[in-house]
């Protein structure tokens, strides 16, 4: 009986692309028989969507493996010990990558915004994901692919294949380095060193140079130690005196203000597109210790800066408010 999209109705959108694009990728069909006719029994959706892919990855496997058993078979030249040792191997590596495909598809469902882009995702980068979705174990590394399937069913293009290549290799130390570096980073994909010396300025926050090297190696930040921001462009009040730059750092509003501002050159710390693609699925953490450290290194530079702070209005209306130093 072939698969068909209706035999997918009751499932809510989301869920039904994440199906498609999975089944796609594993080469076969697959009917959801069991899963519960309501759109919002996402634990339901979620068990029979996993019963499901293991079934169509049993059929596609078995029939990988037949082959490979035959090729075993006619290696060995009879030798009946090393073939089996041999079909063992691939049994289990087959069995890793499979189980390894349905944590991760899990955790794409439970990562599934309420709704997604009717944009197909590129096949390219389908088959690309899955094919390094097999070898990946880690269950904190798991959590992250999800989420990077997720966010490309929602709106495919958000995350390149180089961008893949780049997660392929990430460990998971260079993963935890890199959510330590999120929590000092601004929305755009960059960091302010609070001082001049980037061997020190973020030791205080919990980045040190040597994982400042290890996020370059890792492909998640740019090369050279003299980078910097500049801020005399465009965006700028034409006025000195009236000056400002309002920044956008984990959830935290920051203006920056002052004639000095026109001038202003920050040492930065830069993300490469793969870091800004994969800072999107860091969870907002503000680091206070380092806005605090921020905050003290610009009015050095003859700056105001200030934390905007919603402030609820006569009639419900809220707005911010940038009253409060940082």
């Amino acid at each position: 009986m072939p698969f068909e999209i209706k035999d997918l109705a009751g499932l809510s959108q989301p869920v039904t692309k994440l199906i498609e694009v999975v089944s796609s990728a594993l080469g076969t069909r697959f009917r959801p028989g069991n899963v519960v006719r309501d759109a919002d029994a996402r634990a339901y959706e979620i068990k029979a969507i996993a019963r499901a892919e293991a079934e169509a990855e049993e059929i596609r496997r078995a029939v990988k493996l037949d082959a490979l058993v035959d090729r075993i078979e006619s290696a060995t030249g009879g030798d009946q010990a090393l073939a089996a040792r041999a079909r063992q191997r691939l049994l289990t590596r087959e069995l890793e990558g499979q189980l390894n495909v349905e944590a991760i598809a899990n955790e794409a469902i439970a990562a599934l915004p309420a709704a997604v882009s009717n944009d197909p995702v590129n096949e390219d980068w389908r088959r690309k994901f899955f094919l390094h979705a097999e070898n990946v174990c880690e269950a904190d590394m798991q959590f992250l692919w999800g989420k990077v399937l997720a966010g490309e069913i929602a709106t495919p293009g958000s995350f390149s294949v180089r961008t893949l290549d780049v997660l392929r290799n990430l460990s998971k130390h260079e993963a935890e380095t890199f959510r330590r570096a999120c929590t000092c980073a601004m929305q755009d994909g960059w960091i302010a060193l609070p001082g001049h010396d980037m061997n020190t300025a973020l030791v205080p926050h919990g980045i040190t140079y040597t994982d400042i090297l290890t996020l370059r190696d890792a492909g998640l930040l740019a090369d050279g130690d003299n980078l910097h921001k500049n801020f005399s462009a465009q965006g700028l009040v034409p006025e000195p005196s009236k000056l400002q730059l309002v920044l956008f750092n984990n959830q935290t509003l920051i203006q920056v203000s002052g004639p000095p501002l026109q001038h202003l050159r920050i040492s930065s710390l830069i993300f490469t597109t793969a870091g800004r693609e994969l800072q999107r699925l860091i969870e907002p953490l503000p680091n206070e210790h380092y806005f605090k450290a921020l905050g003290a290194y610009l009015r050095t530079q003859s700056l105001t800066v200030k934390r905007g702070i919603p402030v609820v209005q006569d009639g419900g209306q809220t707005i911010l408010s940038f009253e409060a130093d940082l």
